[in-house]
């Protein structure tokens, strides 16, 4: 413990006479005048998880690993790589006996358990078929607990797609007839559509804003992904990288999607929803779906600040690569006109290709051009933070065809076939 805590003697104990914590023959009796002093992290203290990493961290560095300024959650050094979540770890490296090494090293200070090749972690299914070169990440486990929670059997009807419609408060509808947790199965359903699920993203978010207070338009929305999953159960994400090497973007906007002539008057229905996913070797590692916090005068003014908010987790995402390249055993292969250089910043990665469907939103992204500036003027300056990596090279602002757009599945309800070759396109299936 790094600073001085207490706690109550618990019940059944007291401390005698000279000072020792003795067991009373009462099991119900409590020490009410004494008082004991923690020497070691108990679990439940606030500052326990703190110093558990810091303790973690600390063993790691000595052992040589080099810690991510950007995630500080991963630990890499030239022959391993480490990456933390709470207690659980995942190791890389091109020799089993690297691996074994660091894990003798830890067992000195730590206890362990060790697992062997990765299944499963954080309740993620990893298939890995050396044969065709995929990787199957699934969740059926979680799945089944949703579709029990939502009182559906293996028999019920199944959805094509998980959402068919924009959801609004509908505070003169009918109230719930059902009785299952609704905020719990939010809870399950984002944690499914943030890993292994990305086609569920948007229909969760729409309805993870009525926890508060949920009506029975919200409960048949969160049963229709529900019976969406019933029917795709055993599906997941399924990688299959290509070798570009390249961590890219697709963003998308949906202009004031959510308006509605009987809820004008609210603020929320005029709000537009970014939708973006970056990928890296043709696949995706990261995606979000959600409303903009600022109300866009125009489409190309919610394209631009779509740009914008993905270009936060883009930029991030391009460091952590560059650390991994310069600090660990793997190497990205490039040319030397992929290989960007300057005078604050040297990166062996590929330029980041953003696509975007909305040429003016391009030509504002891209350009200085006063004819931008009478109509522009009024977007906040922190929009532009992405601009100057645009101008370093780090960032190209592509034109893609809508109909091409990945982000497109993230930003509203679409019809089964245009639904099914996104997904496609996007989960391998």
């Amino acid at each position: 413990m790094d600073v001085p805590v207490y706690m109550k003697v618990p019940q059944g104990w007291y401390v005698d006479s000279s000072g020792n914590l003795v067991q009373h023959a009462n099991p119900k009796y409590n020490d009410n005048t004494h008082f004991l002093r923690l020497k070691k992290n108990l679990y439940g203290c606030k500052q326990a998880a703190r110093n558990w990493f810091r303790h973690l961290s600390e063993g790691l560095r000595c052992e040589g690993f080099h810690q991510s300024e950007t995630d500080s959650c991963l630990f890499l050094c030239d022959d391993c790589i480490v990456v933390v979540y709470v207690d659980d770890c995942l190791l890389f490296s091109p020799s089993s006996t690297v691996i074994g090494n660091v894990i003798t090293y830890l067992s000195r200070s730590l206890k362990l358990k060790d697992k062997g090749d990765v299944a499963a972690f954080l309740g993620i299914n990893i298939q890995k078929d050396t044969a065709s070169k995929t990787i199957q990440l699934t969740q059926p486990s979680l799945i089944d607990q949703i579709i029990r929670d939502v009182s559906l059997t293996i028999h019920s009807k199944s959805k094509e797609t998980p959402a068919d419609s924009i959801l609004h408060p509908d505070i003169s509808g009918p109230d719930r007839v059902e009785t299952w947790n609704y905020r719990s199965v939010i809870g399950k359903l984002n944690y499914l559509a943030n890993n292994t699920r990305p086609d569920i993203s948007m229909a969760v978010h729409q309805c993870a804003r009525f926890c508060s207070a949920p009506k029975a338009i919200h409960e048949l929305a969160l049963k229709r992904i529900a019976r969406y999953l019933l029917g795709t159960r055993h599906q997941g994400l399924t990688l299959k990288p290509q070798p570009s090497f390249a961590l890219d973007m697709y963003v998308d906007a949906d202009f004031a999607g959510r308006w509605h002539r009987e809820y004008s008057h609210l603020r929320d229905s005029v709000l537009s929803r970014t939708g973006f996913v970056i990928t890296f070797c043709g696949y995706p590692v990261t995606w979000s779906s959600k409303l903009q916090s600022e109300i866009a005068l125009s489409t190309t003014e919610s394209e631009y600040i779509a740009l914008s908010s993905a270009a936060r987790d883009l930029i991030p995402l391009r460091r952590i690569l560059q650390d991994i390249i310069t600090y660990s055993f793997i190497h990205l292969p490039g040319s030397p006109t992929n290989t960007i250089s300057t005078h604050q910043f040297h990166s062996q990665i590929q330029p980041s290709r953003v696509f975007e469907d909305n040429t003016a939103c391009i030509m504002l992204a891209t350009t200085d051009s006063p004819q931008f500036k009478p109509r522009t003027k009024h977007i906040s300056l922190k929009f532009h933070h992405f601009k100057d990596q645009i101008g370093l090279g780090h960032i190209r602002v592509i034109k893609v065809d809508s109909s091409k757009n990945w982000a497109d599945i993230f930003t509203k309800h679409l019809g089964r076939i245009k639904f099914e070759y996104l997904r496609g396109l996007i989960m391998g299936w």
